[in-house]
This record gives structure tokens, sequence and C-alpha cells, in this order.
């Protein structure tokens, strides 16, 4: 039963993953906000995890669960909130990176969070990779890259490429960390995975609101808080919510590189439509190897993987 659910998590992730960048691509024409949309998927999560909650044991019962586990181990909801604090600071140091770094180099690069996510893993978890499994990720690393690439030979930026590369490093060593941490706190609980996604996304209100009263709030003032809010960014908004608590159902049900797997897929998806759909991008050679080095790297890391020696009677 736990193969079948984990199976159904990952197909769905694939396909939510694809649906969202078709909504987003769509939506970034309304300037809406980012800050104010974070808060506001945030916010849609804790709802659901509430109706979740009084779904399985009541609306008293959920409510009292929600105090005792969140509110009232306030440690533990902090820690778990470690994730959501790391994404703010990962924005940043992606935007910095982006203002001194080519796009082509910025694209590339990014691309290493998947060696950093199993580097974490490792260490954290302490899960076990084959030498093919570690080549499995380098050749997804790299064609992922390949991709993504996009020539940008006459694109030219005046900041500082190692501060560029420092920043971005940094960012992917953070996306690494903050999802093996979380995949943590998810799988070493005796807690409900909703009473975890509550905490989660309680922090992230919390961190969000105050990156919000920092960056937009002068702008929200001004225009009013549901200006140009089209339909298409309310299904971002959904799409967004439910993708994340997704995520969760994967790292309790599988991991965070086999959610790495699932993303690229995902990516390589969305760029077929993006070629034969709307006509955005051209079928380049690096897209072609790229994709059949994610293919490859697929097949090689389920099929090698750590086998644990049998005990001796």
């Amino acid at each position: 039963m736990s193969e079948l659910v984990k199976a159904t998590c990952l197909v769905v992730l694939v396909l939510q993953t694809v649906s969202n960048v078709l909504i987003i691509r769509n939506a970034r024409h309304h300037h809406v906000s980012v800050p104010l949309i974070v808060v506001l998927q945030e916010i849609l999560k804790l709802l659901t995890c509430v109706a979740v909650l009084s779904y399985n044991e009541g609306l008293g019962n959920a409510l009292k669960s929600i105090k005792r586990h969140v509110f009232g181990d306030m440690k533990t909801t902090i820690t778990v909130g470690v994730p959501a604090f790391l994404y703010v600071i990962q924005n940043q140091l992606l935007f910095v990176s982006l203002a001194n770094l080519d796009a082509a180099t910025y694209q590339v690069t990014y691309q290493l969070k998947i060696l950093t996510t199993a580097a974490f893993s490792v260490v954290i978890l302490n899960k076990r990779i084959t030498s093919m499994q570690w080549l499995s990720l380098l050749l997804l690393t790299i064609g992922v890259a390949f991709v993504q690439f996009k020539s940008t030979s006459n694109s030219q930026t005046d900041g500082s490429p190692v501060l560029g590369l420092t920043c971005i490093l940094l960012a992917c060593c953070t996306s690494g960390f903050s999802g093996v941490f979380l995949e943590k706190m998810i799988k070493n609980t005796s807690q409900s995975l909703w009473i975890r996604n509550f905490q989660l996304a309680f922090c992230s209100v919390c961190v969000g609101v105050v990156n919000l009263i920092f960056t937009d709030l002068k702008q929200i003032v001004s225009n009013g808080i549901f200006t140009n809010f089209a339909p298409i960014v309310i299904a971002a908004i959904i799409s967004q919510a439910y993708g994340g608590l997704l995520i969760g159902m994967v790292m309790k049900y599988a991991d965070n590189i086999v959610k790495v797997f699932c993303t690229s897929v995902s990516i390589i998806i969305s760029s077929f439509i993006s070629i034969f759909y709307f006509q955005e991008l051209e079928l380049t050679l690096t897209f072609a190897v790229g994709t059949a080095f994610v293919c490859t790297a697929t097949v090689l890391y389920s099929t090698y993987r750590y086998v644990p020696p049998k005990k001796s009677e």
C-alpha cells in the first residue's frame, strides 16, 4: 500500500509541477506582490490542514491537537520553521547572484542544488547512495543544466562574478539543507503529517508577513491589497499551496532525491510544451542531450539502489 501511495504522490507531483508552470506563465502578466502571494498560499495551507484534521478527528479534537502540538510546543514549531527562514535567505542570495552573473552561468550553477541535496541526505539522514547513483545524480545535474541552458553570448553584467558565484553556491547549500532538514522533521515524528504541515505553514506565514512589510507594504497601502487579482492569480495561489502540501507527502513516503528527479522530469515536459505548443523555445542539441541525460540518470538511480547486506543467522 505504501508503494502505491508513493507512486501516486510522485506521478501527481510531476503533473502538478507541469501545470503550475503553465499557470504561473499566464499569471506573471498580472503585477501582483510576490510576498503577498506567498503569505496567501501559506494561509490556504493552514486552512487546508485544519480541514483535513477536522475530517479525521472532528473539529474540536483538531483544534485541541493544534493547540497542544503547535502552540503548546513552540520549541518544535520554531525548529520546523527553520526551512521557512532559509527560504527567505535563499531568495535573497539568488537575487544577488542574478545581479552579478549572466543568465547562463546562473542557470547551470544553480543545478548544483541536486548534489547538495544528496550530500545533506547522506550527512543528516545517513542515506546510503551507491556509486552508480552518485553518477546518476551527476548526469541529472548536467542534464537539467543542458535542458535549461539558453545562449546568452551577448549578455554582460557589471557586477562581481565572485560575489555572484558565492551567493549561488550558498543558495544551493541552503536549498539542499532546508529540504533534507524538513524531510527529517516529517519522517522522524509521531505527529501526523498535517500537524507538521500546519507548523511549517504557520512559521512561513510569520516569516512571510515580515518579508512583506519590509518589501511591498508601501505598494499594497497605495494600490490596495487585491489589486490585479485576476482568476489566474488565484489559480496560481491554489496550485502553489497544494503543491507544497504534496511535496510534504512525497517527503513522507519517498525522499528529497526522488523529489528532485520528479522536478527534473517536470522541467523537460514543460520545455516540450513550450517548444511544440507555445513555440517559445527551440529544439536544440543541448536540449536533446540534456533530456537523454535526465532519462538515463532516472533509470540508473532507480536500478542501482543500495541493498543492505543480509544478516547472517
